[in-house]
């Protein structure tokens, strides 16, 4: 079922800002020695824990939106790669998690520019580097990248079109979640990582991929001001303030969908949180600290399997 939303406009980007976007991207296009994957993926693990603590990435990521401003013309190339590497962790870890496989994309939005930098169609989701990385405008045509776009690029954009506050959005195909689009059974908050998720979870009532601008723009209304959207029979999508954000929402609602399902099989009737409830758990576990100490034990779990 369509919930009816509003798409926010998008300030058009002065000339200077055009010009400095121009040129870093030109840079970016440059070639680059080739990098053997295996390598990469060793030393990636290692790095990880040092890239989330980068102040200009985390700064920039947890941003209110209020204070998104564009990434400086010296700067945006770097940060931009480090992005990509973010990016690329994350969809390995989600993949050893178990919610993304042989598809799912993780994306994050350019602060200040009307540009999404999404992981590929054409990369096994395990063995994603920085470089396959791909790069589109709010009206999914990609722009840079190697590799080619997400046929579901739409699930990203048509999200970010309509929500300034996103910066990043998280495609994942859950097997509790998705349960509940088959049942038409509502997600309650019955964990207390659960409590994000007390304003509901809606589904969009599309069965297939999202691949054209009027399904993207149809999610994003279905999904409004809310955390996260399920896809009918298909996955959802989870987004963020910043990448670490949606990365511990999507395992959260994987979790509590989990729990949700475990009480409603022993046969008694599930009592949801009560609002009380639900203040009080998201005091307690869902605060900046909560969340990089969630993502930090992934990081380090990943680097201790590989």
């Amino acid at each position: 079922m369509y919930v009816t939303g509003q798409q926010e406009n998008l300030e058009c980007m002065s000339p200077i800002r055009m010009h400095a976007r121009e040129r870093s991207f030109t840079m970016a296009k440059s070639k680059q020695a080739p990098v053997d994957r295996r390598d990469f993926l060793r030393s990636a693990a290692i790095g990880a824990a040092a890239l989330v603590s980068n102040p200009v990435i985390a700064g920039t990521q947890q941003s209110e939106p209020s204070e998104q401003r564009p990434l400086s013309a010296t700067t945006l190339e770097a940060d931009i790669v480090k992005m990509k590497e973010k990016i690329a962790v994350a969809t390995r870890m989600l993949v050893i998690e178990g919610i993304v496989g042989s598809s799912g994309h993780v994306s994050m939005r350019i602060p200040g520019m009307n540009r999404v930098l999404v992981g590929p169609a054409d990369v096994s989701r395990e063995i994603i580097t920085a470089e396959d990385v791909v790069t589109v405008d709010f009206d999914s045509k990609q722009l840079d990248g190697k590799r080619r776009q997400p046929d579901e690029t739409e699930i990203h954009t048509g999200i970010y079109r309509a929500r300034s506050d996103v910066m990043a959005v998280l495609h994942t195909h859950p097997t509790y979640s998705v349960v509940f689009s088959i049942t038409r059974k509502p997600i309650l908050p019955v964990h207390m990582h659960g409590a994000i998720f007390a304003d509901g979870v809606p589904v969009f009532d599309s069965v297939g991929h999202i691949n054209t601008r009027e399904l993207g723009d149809g999610l994003a209304r279905a999904l409004g001001s809310r955390r996260a959207v399920l896809m009918k029979m298909h996955g959802a999508a989870i987004v963020g303030n910043s990448l670490e954000e949606a990365f511990i929402a999507a395992l959260q609602l994987e979790e509590n969908a989990q729990q949700q399902l475990l009480a409603e099989g022993t046969g008694t009737a599930v009592q949801p949180m009560t609002p009380d409830d639900v203040a009080r758990c998201l005091k307690q576990s869902w605060t900046p600290h909560s969340i990089q100490k969630r993502w930090q034990y992934f990081l380090d779990k990943r680097s201790v399997a590989s």
